[in-house]
């Protein structure tokens, strides 16, 4: 799915094309990934709308599987830890850690810095970690514009699937080569 939003450069579009494209795990890409747990994600998400609160997890794939699967939890109206999703269960890989931001802020569509700063704590530690990181939430605008976001001024994360009839849209965390600088510039 091609995306023009934000006014996107070129850059952007790179990022988003080799995070949808590089294989996570065997052939397993991001794009694969989306085309068969999107719906699962936005199910997670509507559920968190409802609850008023972040459900997160992991995608994994078994060994020799065709089909990848979700494990998730309900956290409370701010955060879920992921931690415990990152370690893949016996007999499998992971492919994707995941949040979603309904709860406190359902109206702040994009990841937080806190999210970027967890991202490049975990992936700066394990260079050999090469699963993806997304974060759902809604389609909307923050209220006070994007303004000095570092978030998506700095292209620490990008959009890579959208929904926009059930305003619900998937950002994807590249890997980080240095560390997150939130100072506007």
């Amino acid at each position: 799915m091609k995306l023009d939003l934000f006014n996107m450069s070129t850059s952007d579009d790179t990022v988003r094309d080799t995070l949808l494209s590089t294989p996570i795990v065997g052939e397993w890409t991001l794009s694969k990934i989306l085309s068969t747990e999107a719906t699962n994600l936005v199910k997670l998400w509507e559920d968190g709308v409802r609850d008023k609160v972040e459900y997160g997890g992991g995608i994994y794939i078994k060994d020799g599987g065709a089909r990848p699967f979700i494990n998730s939890a309900k956290g409370n109206n701010n955060n879920i830890n992921i931690e415990r999703f990152r370690a893949a269960p016996q007999g499998s890989k992971i492919l994707v850690e995941f949040h979603t931001h309904p709860g406190k802020q359902p109206k702040d569509g994009r990841p937080s810095d806190g999210d970027v700063s967890n991202h490049w704590d975990r992936t700066s530690k394990n260079p050999g970690d090469k699963h993806a990181a997304l974060v759902v939430t809604t389609t909307n605008k923050p209220s006070g514009g994007w303004g000095k976001r570092a978030v998506v001024k700095k292209q620490y994360a990008v959009v890579v699937w959208e929904d926009a009839s059930k305003d619900v849209r998937i950002w994807a965390m590249p890997r980080l080569t240095a560390k997150p600088d939130f100072n506007d510039t």
